[in-house]
């Protein structure tokens, strides 16, 4: 059954709404009117909160760079603190982004939809958050080159590396779920897909393998 509109939904609900929306058709195919709906509340007051459509892309790419970006900071400062190899580094900033895909899997489709139809809302897209994290994920892997963590690569091929891995299974979902059942949305099965990439891409890019995790047993 689907909510009544009502004036008492936040900005929240309405920006959660909103990464459904651009995510399931594009900045150009979304509409505020599809918006409110899914908030449950009144179009009036998503104007009301942003003004306009653009309005919204606008917040919505603000708060999700904001998010990732201080999951990331956090995760790099805490390497910093405990003095851990560029191996364990990469590791975690690795995990880190794997989390959060997974907990907000509309972003890697809206990535997808937006990097395919190319024009002003993808360079909006790219500008206020793609390019950061490119930036970012070059230094560190120049970092890991230059001290042996990993063999020398071509870091244009590598960030695509990285990140179609990090999004696949959050942007096709469906497909993993019919294909081979495994629930994606699944905080466990998140997890495990960390681990997966982390694994097979830095032994691929050159460092040695992680040591493997001890087996789960059941409680009798």
């Amino acid at each position: 059954m689907s909510k009544e509109p009502t004036q008492s939904a936040g900005r929240a609900d309405i920006l959660a709404a909103a990464l459904r929306e651009f995510a399931d058709h594009g900045f150009t195919g979304a509409t505020t009117a599809g918006i409110a709906r899914r908030a449950g509340v009144t179009q009036p007051l998503v104007h009301h909160h942003f003004g306009s459509k653009q309005g919204l892309w606008l917040a919505v790419l603000s708060q999700f760079h904001q998010d990732l970006n201080e999951a990331l900071s956090h995760t790099i400062q805490e390497a910093e603190e405990e003095g851990v190899d560029r191996r364990t580094r990469l590791s975690r900033l690795l995990r880190t982004l794997v989390a959060f895909l997974g907990r907000h899997p509309e972003l890697s489709r809206l990535l997808r939809t937006e990097s395919n139809a190319s024009g002003a809302p993808f360079e909006e897209l790219h500008t206020r958050w793609i390019s950061g994290q490119v930036e970012l994920f070059q230094r560190e892997l120049a970092a890991a080159v230059e001290d042996g963590t990993l063999r020398p690569v071509d870091p244009r091929l590598t960030y695509p590396l990285l990140i179609g891995a990090c999004i696949q299974p959050f942007a096709e979902p469906g497909t993993v779920q019919r294909a081979f059942g495994l629930d994606m949305h699944h905080p466990a099965n998140v997890e495990l897909y960390a681990d997966f990439v982390v694994d097979v891409l830095l032994r691929g890019l050159g460092g040695p393998p992680e040591p493997p995790r001890a087996p789960r047993t059941r409680r009798r």
